[in-house]
């Protein structure tokens, strides 16, 4: 088994039951190795912990990847952008979280502070590129709004407001989609979007 493939697993494992609870005795019998191999790879939990979570890092940064298509507009790109949020939604595993901010706090504070850096880039260039097509408002500032739209994906899985189900239902990602779009784009980019909105839209 390559150490790629056991950081995965590994990962998926914090990520079902939390880390505190799984220790190393529990890793290697989820692998199958024995712990005299598990720590070939892995010094101890922390050094574990980090590749996990490096791991996970590594994964968001390939979800994003996509985004940047020239061969689609601003206003398409940015549907796609909406998907990726919606999946980190979905993935968000409170255990795993709550359990790295508090046993492994600097490699937490790391791990939030890439994926922020990460969504709000994402953002920032997807409004820059709406505004050189004419598809979105010039007077846009990109660095506000790019991080009132992280605050936003933030407040959804915190508040409590709303469910996982609703989060991930067509109905409020329309809605808020929606709302995004008619608040950032010229007569231009309502024009598109209104003539293409049955295909902007969830699948």
């Amino acid at each position: 088994m390559e150490k790629q493939e056991i950081v995965q697993k590994i990962c998926a494992l914090y990520k079902s039951y939390g880390i505190k609870s799984i220790t190393m005795d529990d890793v290697a019998r989820h692998l199958g190795i024995s712990k005299k191999t598990l720590y070939q790879y892995f010094a101890d939990k922390t050094e574990l912990v980090q590749e996990a979570v490096s791991s996970e890092i590594l994964n968001k940064q390939k979800n994003f990847a996509p985004l940047s298509n020239n061969h689609v507009n601003a206003l398409e790109e940015l549907l796609a952008y909406y998907k990726v949020q919606i999946k980190m939604i979905f993935d968000y595993k409170p255990n795993f979280i709550y359990d790295l901010k508090k046993y492994y706090p600097e490699i937490y504070n790391k791990y939030v502070f890439i994926k922020r850096e990460k969504i709000i880039d994402s953002v920032k260039q997807n409004l820059l590129k709406g505004i050189k097509e004419g598809y979105f408002r010039a007077d846009l500032d990109a660095d506000i709004i790019s991080r009132i739209t992280l605050m936003r994906i933030e407040g959804m899985i915190h508040s409590g407001m709303f469910t996982i189900d609703e989060m991930m239902s067509p109905k409020v990602f329309s809605e808020i989609f929606n709302y995004h779009v008619y608040g950032i784009v010229t007569d231009k980019g309502r024009a598109y979007f209104e003539k293409h909105k049955q295909e902007l839209t969830i699948q």
